[in-house]
């Protein structure tokens, strides 16, 4: 079975972590995104992907190679000068992705625990050309609605319906099951979007079905979103964290803390950690660094009597001694003269960036 993994975006949300490494490689518990994503399709029998490409493109094929890992699918790439949108995307690796049929289409930002085996069922049996997996809606989403036969009847208003046709709001994964057919259908140049040039005209005819799922799922989209993410999947019991993530840092008892604890992290004496928490491989944490409900990715340093309550510590980033943050991410700057993203200041060689209200997920 194929899948395409729709990698080509800028990373926008996630400034400023993205100005130095695309989102599908950000770290999630010590491993990178876009590794836990294709273990999630390899363990539900895809052996071929292709990931389509356009920000820092090669930091993604230095990680992933050319597929000669036998955890994970067959690994192929297509590179966008310019960005074809998710229908664009789909388009132009068209040649690539069929002659199994069904194609697997995920999004490259979110972990679950998706069972594709049903999805795929569902698909069989609906005759729809599509089929989308959704779940229960949350704010922040658009509005979803489906039908008692399972059919979407609108996505974000369009097309306009009887609200009453509807049995519930859903929220559209980023995972979706087509027929190659579809393909056909997305317009032949340029960029465009699977939902509004190919979906929408679908749901108008009734072709386009749905799969609800129960189970976890949340996208990394932006700082809060992925400091509350990794936050939950640490809340998860073993059995169910191995479902959602069955790649990542060993999960252990750290001081008052869930921890999930990289190869070769180093403690100081009078650590605390409290909450949850993740500390990627080859970091340090100093003495008497108090650590709350937060990540520190690999490679960092935290400086001794540092306080980080609810923060994102980037890779490389070596925090000064004393250093509180709080509802902050904190990043190396890769560009001192770049101009900076918003609610984002410089401060001795670091780029610190609040999400504390216009990102708390």
């Amino acid at each position: 079975m194929k899948a395409m993994l729709l990698s080509a975006g800028v990373g926008r949300r996630m400034y400023p972590l993205t100005l130095s490494q695309p989102k599908p490689a950000i770290p999630v518990l010590g491993r990178p995104l876009v590794l836990q994503i294709l273990h999630w399709l390899a363990g539900h029998g895809v052996d071929e992907a292709v990931l389509n490409l356009h920000y820092l493109p090669d930091a993604i094929k230095l990680l992933l190679g050319s597929g000669d890992n036998p955890a994970l699918p067959t690994v192929g790439y297509t590179v966008e000068e310019t960005i074809l949108g998710t229908g664009g995307g789909i388009r132009n690796a068209g040649s690539a992705l069929c002659g199994e049929g069904p194609i697997v289409v995920s999004n490259s930002d979110f972990l679950s625990d998706i069972d594709l085996a049903s999805v795929l069922q569902t698909h069989r049996v609906s005759e729809c050309l599509a089929t989308l997996v959704l779940a229960p809606w949350r704010p922040g989403y658009s509005v979803v609605l489906r039908d008692a036969d399972g059919r979407v009847l609108s996505l974000a208003g369009m097309p306009q319906v009887d609200p009453s046709r509807a049995e519930g709001e859903y929220l559209f994964t980023g995972c979706h099951v087509i027929d190659e057919e579809v393909i056909e259908r997305i317009p032949p140049t340029g960029a465009s979007c699977i939902v509004n040039d190919v979906y929408r005209p679908l749901a108008e005819q009734g072709r386009l079905g749905s799969y609800v799922h129960e189970g976890f799922w949340w996208e990394f989209g932006s700082p809060g979103m992925y400091l509350e993410g990794c936050l939950r999947l640490l809340a998860q019991p073993k059995d169910k964290l191995n479902r959602i993530s069955t790649d990542h840092d060993p999960i252990q008892c750290l001081s008052e803390a869930v921890a999930a604890v990289g190869p070769g992290a180093g403690f100081d004496t009078g650590v605390k950690v409290a909450g949850h928490a993740a500390i990627g491989f080859g970091s340090y944490v100093s003495e008497h660094a108090h650590i709350t409900d937060s990540v520190v990715m690999p490679e960092a340093w935290i400086g001794p009597r540092c306080r980080l309550k609810r923060s994102i510590i980037a890779q490389g980033v070596e925090l000064p001694a004393d250093c509180e943050t709080e509802e902050e991410m904190v990043c190396t700057d890769p560009d001192p003269a770049a101009e900076l993203p918003p609610s984002t200041r410089r401060e001795a060689g670091m780029l610190l960036h609040s999400f504390a209200t216009a990102d708390a997920g």
